[in-house]
């Protein structure tokens, strides 16, 4: 089957509350930087989502912005494969080139697909390798870890518990508001503004 035609199995919810903006989305490059330049981005991150809020002045702190310490949820049923939670929060402006996705979690929603959210605030996670959570459960906050220009959740689905051996999924969010506007099984894009129902 070709990616492109790809269903999503799991039932997904945005990974988070209230009204986010997509910073990165959508299958076409200009929409979504993980796709990189020439469509040949990291084969992980060809289908992810950059999740961000607005910010205060210039956004030179990190408590600027609003997504820094919100709430990150688990976007649906599943159990808890890998935990990543003692990377430190970076100063705005700087960025971690050696732990990529910072502080991270990956849950296996046992059909194939595992749901992957990364540059989690530092110390934040509540959850470990093992445990069963359901949609909706806290997860840990948003945080500014890893390689980020801002605070910010990054989510993708894949088809491996180890992003680097992982291809990326399409992920469709089941029932979503999109810009005022119910969306059913909806892939977002770069500048709308999404949130659950």
């Amino acid at each position: 089957m070709n990616i492109l035609d790809y269903k999503t199995k799991t039932s997904l919810i945005l990974p988070f509350k209230g009204i986010w903006i997509v910073g990165n989305g959508g299958r076409d490059a200009s929409k979504n930087n993980h796709r990189g330049p020439d469509g040949n981005g990291p084969k992980d991150q060809m289908f992810a989502y950059d999740f961000i809020r607005e910010h205060k002045g210039k956004g030179k702190n990190l408590e600027d912005y609003e997504a820094f310490g919100l709430e990150v949820i688990a976007p649906a049923d599943g159990s808890i494969s890998q935990v990543i939670n003692g990377s430190m929060d970076n100063p705005v402006g700087d960025r971690d080139l050696y732990v990529i996705p910072g502080n991270r979690i990956v849950i296996d929603h046992k059909n194939g697909e595992w749901s992957m959210l990364a540059h989690l605030k530092f110390n934040s996670i509540k959850v470990k390798v093992g445990d069963k959570v359901k949609q909706g459960d806290l997860l840990g906050l948003c945080g500014n870890t890893g390689n980020t220009s801002e605070p910010h959740i990054h989510y993708q689905l894949q088809d491996n518990a180890l992003p680097h051996k992982a291809t990326g999924l399409p992920a469709q969010f089941a029932k979503i508001n999109v810009n005022g506007e119910l969306k059913e099984n909806y892939e977002p894009e770069r500048g709308q503004r999404v949130s659950n129902i």
